[in-house]
């Protein structure tokens, strides 16, 4: 009886850990959060600064100031350190959806805008159990992939550092899903509302074109209105325009000061040789060696359905602008391996403990994950001619 009572334990123990882990990390935002002093001088929250400044340009009904430079400076004055500036250059819906927060103390919201992240991670894995083949079946097998996606390095820092990777991957994640299920309405919802982050929306509304989802990116459309009129109403009726000019000499900013933690063949490239011609052209090989395979496979019915998970990889890699903390999106191709490797705790592990080389970045001057999601991009490029089966 004792030695039954023991195994009891043991698989209690087992189920919960994991769990046990998340909650710790959601008491751990919500405590540094809600004990924060405004006015320290000190930065805190990583990049919510941006996020939560925007949010108070317009709640101020100022968002025809949106992205002015020195309006955006005032606001995240009291939570940056002397001198620091966040530059916010999403489109102005995101700044009005950020604007309850800031009617919330600073800590407060950073603390609230941190657990939902959690929940978005969990929430995307949950979406995504159905594609594992069985492999996330279970609360113990849940909670390690959860507990794993939350521990690896761009989607940790991404909460903590107050970043939306968490979102774009529960959007991507539910667009897997619902594609999958043939579920055209919900799916054009999804894409419509990643669009937030357009680097990844736009792509992802390509390859629907190229897979010949009219459906979904008719309805994307349609769904995407309420977000113009939003941005009509927060910015003004030529809010495209005027995000366009802020977002084109931003990215040029970012490059230069974010350089070395870009994995996106553009910006990783332009770091190591200097935005020069050369650098272009060697990217632009990069991005068509590992994309257009893909989209040939799609295009041609090669791949059985629309395997996400071998398009994301390639996806970070011809993104306009891709950052550390967006690898975050890439636990939808864990899951997909896992599916096809049948190993989910080995390979999950794995992953993780490869994720932390994003740490030597700094030092290095240059994204070593950069070569891994690479690898990965051209591995799925090399399938995409000489496996059909994939699916």
């Amino acid at each position: 009886m004792s030695v039954y009572a023991g195994l009891m334990e043991s698989r209690l123990l087992v189920r919960a850990l994991p769990w046990g882990v998340v909650g710790v990390l959601i008491a751990v935002v919500l405590y540094s959060g809600l004990t924060y002093g405004e006015g320290s001088g000190d930065r805190f929250g990583g990049d919510f600064p941006s996020f939560y400044g925007a949010g108070s340009i317009v709640l101020d009904g100022d968002g025809n100031e949106l992205y002015d430079a020195d309006r955006q400076l005032a606001a995240q004055e009291p939570f940056l350190e002397d001198g620091e500036f966040l530059y916010f250059a999403y489109p102005p819906f995101v700044g009005a959806a950020y604007a309850p927060l800031a009617a919330l103390p600073y800590g407060v919201a950073y603390s609230l805008h941190a657990a939902v992240a959690i929940l978005a991670v969990i929430g995307g894995v949950i979406a995504l159990r159905p594609l594992a083949r069985g492999h996330l079946d279970g609360p113990v097998n849940l909670g390690l992939a959860t507990c794993a996606a939350l521990l690896s390095y761009p989607l940790l820092r991404s909460v903590l550092g107050g970043q939306n990777t968490s979102f774009t991957l529960l959007g991507l994640a539910l667009l897997a899903r619902f594609t999958h299920d043939d579920r055209d309405v919900a799916s054009g919802i999804v894409l419509a509302a990643l669009m937030y982050k357009p680097q990844y929306g736009l792509l992802a509304a390509l390859v629907l074109i190229v897979a010949r989802r009219w459906r979904v990116v008719a309805l994307s459309v349609f769904a995407a209105l309420p977000l113009f009129v939003v941005g009509a109403l927060t910015t003004g009726w030529d809010w495209i325009a005027t995000w366009i000019d802020a977002a084109t000499s931003f990215g040029e900013q970012n490059l230069i000061v974010n350089g070395k933690f870009m994995i996106s063949a553009w910006g990783w490239v332009a770091n190591l040789v200097g935005s020069t011609t050369g650098a272009t052209i060697a990217a632009s090989i990069v991005v068509c060696a590992v994309g257009l395979p893909i989209l040939w496979a799609i295009a041609t019915d090669r791949w059985t359905g629309l395997p996400w998970y071998a398009v994301l990889p390639a996806l970070l890699v011809a993104a306009p602008s891709a950052l550390y903390y967006d690898a975050g999106i890439l636990v939808i191709t864990i899951v997909g391996l896992i599916s096809i490797a049948g190993s989910a705790v080995w390979f999950t592990t794995g992953v993780v403990v490869i994720s932390w080389v994003g740490l030597a970045a700094a030092p290095a001057g240059w994204e070593p994950l950069f070569i891994p999601i690479a690898a990965t991009a051209v591995a799925f490029a090399i399938a995409a001619i000489r496996a059909p089966e994939l699916s």
